[in-house]
């Protein structure tokens, strides 16, 4: 993975038409939540996927409550909310086949805003585009 495509997803939405652009945003202004870090100290791998990820062994409660509020507000507005527990993780690498997965140092992470991204698929991979950004109180 590129260091400029690294991300933690809060909501995956998929593919959504630019028309609902506005009822994004709506969704996001009602989301308030506190600043908070987040401590990844674990490393692993999906083999369904083949994805190697590292990930936060204990979600703090602001950033659960972030996650709840974000996808009760688009579930509210029709948008599709994934059912199964969010775990927090930053996609390492893609299409892995695995192996010995290694003990890390745990990073901090100071977490004091969430971004609205637009992805864009390209010969050479992803690319992000932050539409707007949402400060986290502090």
């Amino acid at each position: 993975m590129r260091a400029d495509t690294l991300h933690l997803t809060l909501a995956f939405l998929g593919s959504t038409p630019a028309a609902h652009l506005d009822a994004l945003v709506a969704c996001a202004d009602t989301v308030q939540s506190h600043a908070f870090e987040l401590i990844l100290d674990q490393a692993g791998y999906w083999r369904h996927n083949r994805i190697g990820w590292l990930g936060a062994s204990e979600a703090p409660p602001p950033h659960l409550d972030l996650v709840g509020a974000l996808n009760t507000a688009l579930q509210a507005a029709g948008f599709p909310v994934d059912a199964r527990q969010h775990v927090p993780h930053v996609t390492l690498l893609r299409n892995t086949a695995g192996g010995e997965i290694p003990v890390c140092e745990p990073i901090r992470w100071p977490v004091s805003e969430f971004v609205l991204v637009k992805s864009i698929t390209e010969p050479d991979g992803a690319h992000y585009e932050v539409i707007r950004r949402w400060s986290l109180d502090r």
